[in-house]
């Protein structure tokens, strides 16, 4: 088996609630976005998907975690909450902090993901170490 490695990727939040929205090569106008309608996390939005998607500070957004394949005799599996220190509110690749000014939602939050196997730590063989899988959300 190969060593582990672990990935740093570039990371947007929204690209990882909505990776279709950041496919999106027309951006749209602070205008337009204004006239969507605005979805809070965990309501119903209209059936044609198109509304801006706001994330509420402090309230509690879940992420499932999984590990699984036909390499393991077992599989789990379990879920996370989190909490965002300030309202987000994401719209095809675009982000605002306050529902009215807008860019790039790779200009405003980076991050990165780690995964390795048990038995490495800081990519070298540990024994003892287990597993990581972690995401990190930051403001640019």
């Amino acid at each position: 088996m190969s060593r582990p490695t672990r990935h740093l990727l570039p990371l947007s939040l929204a690209c990882a609630a909505l990776l279709p929205g950041c496919a999106s090569l027309n951006t749209p106008s602070p205008e337009e976005i204004a006239r969507l309608p605005v979805v809070t996390y965990g309501q119903k939005g209209p059936e044609d998907g198109n509304f801006v998607l706001r994330y509420p500070a402090a309230s509690k957004l879940p992420i499932q975690v999984s590990v699984q394949g036909s390499l393991l005799a077992q599989s789990d599996r379990g879920e996370l909450q989190v909490q965002l220190k300030q309202d987000v509110y994401l719209y095809r690749g675009q982000l605002s902090f306050d529902g009215k000014t807008w860019s790039r939602d790779s200009d405003r939050v980076g991050g990165r993901f780690v995964i390795s196997l048990p038995g490495f730590k800081d990519n070298r063989p540990d024994a003892l170490s287990p597993g990581e899988m972690s995401a990190e959300f930051n403001l640019k």
